[in-house]
């Protein structure tokens, strides 16, 4: 059978801002695409909705500080099930047979035909988009920087986490540090620095488009059950944008008025 899969490319938010700001969320959605295994990858309906088929509440963070911002923001639509796009090919697998104990049928034995298809429908298409909005972004500013959205569950493997929010980073740390010194002067908030993830294992995005190009960048992880509303979603899009707000460039990143 031919493996060919209809693209699925991620939607962009103010893709004409005059912002420097470009956000990404890689894991908004939950989404399996109808022609992807008649849209079921064969996992019960209560785990697509859960920590390992989407970052709840990340797309409507993202949402939330693009307009706040005026930034521009490239949100995924398929699921990391279907397609981690925060992963590299090349060194890692993007189709998950397993994700926190929980099987994935579809990824199983994946043919490497079958996976090639979801990388050219689902993964080149996004990180294109990635490209060229971050490109935008440094045509209209000098020192521009690019976030990545993620969400992360507050227990896992029966261990509770106690960060509110962290911030992840790999060689480059300029950005997560500035959003850690800044919350840490104002809230008391617990505070994690590549917690509960590493930037140095798994900033495959964030990499590509920030670090590999000297761009300052980071990854913000926020508990999830702190994302359960649209007030939670809210204040800390809110307290996101003080933070680049109190940024020596921050304001300047805002589309200035023509």
């Amino acid at each position: 059978m031919p493996y060919s899969l209809t693209p699925r490319p991620p939607e962009v938010l103010n893709p004409d801002s005059g912002s420097g700001i470009v956000l990404v969320c890689d894991h908004a959605s939950n989404a399996v695409p109808a022609d992807l295994h008649g849209g079921d990858l064969g996992v019960p309906a209560d785990a697509m909705t859960s920590h390992i088929a989407i970052d709840i509440g990340a797309e409507a963070v993202t949402r939330a500080l693009a307009e706040r911002l005026g930034a521009t923001a490239v949100i995924a639509t398929v699921s990391r099930l279907v397609c981690d796009l925060n992963r590299n090919p090349a060194h890692q697998n993007p189709f998950p047979a397993h994700s926190d104990g929980v099987a994935v049928p579809a990824n199983q034995n994946l043919a490497p035909q079958a996976g090639a298809a979801r990388l050219d429908a689902y993964f080149h298409p996004f990180h294109d988009r990635c490209a060229t909005a971050v490109a935008a972004a440094a045509e209209r500013h000098p020192r521009p920087l690019v976030i990545a959205v993620h969400s992360f569950t507050p227990v896992i493997a029966g261990a509770a986490r106690p960060w509110e929010i962290a911030f992840l980073h790999d060689r480059d740390p300029r950005l997560a540090h500035a959003f850690l010194s800044t919350l840490d002067a104002r809230y008391a908030f617990t505070l994690g620095d590549n917690e509960p993830y590493s930037g140095r294992e798994l900033y495959y995005t964030m990499d590509r488009h920030g670090q590999a190009l000297g761009i300052p960048q980071t990854t913000v992880e926020i508990r999830q059950d702190l994302l359960a509303s649209d007030a939670g979603h809210g204040l800390w899009a809110d307290l996101l944008a003080e933070c680049i707000d109190a940024m020596p460039q921050g304001q300047a990143m805002r589309p200035q008025p023509v």
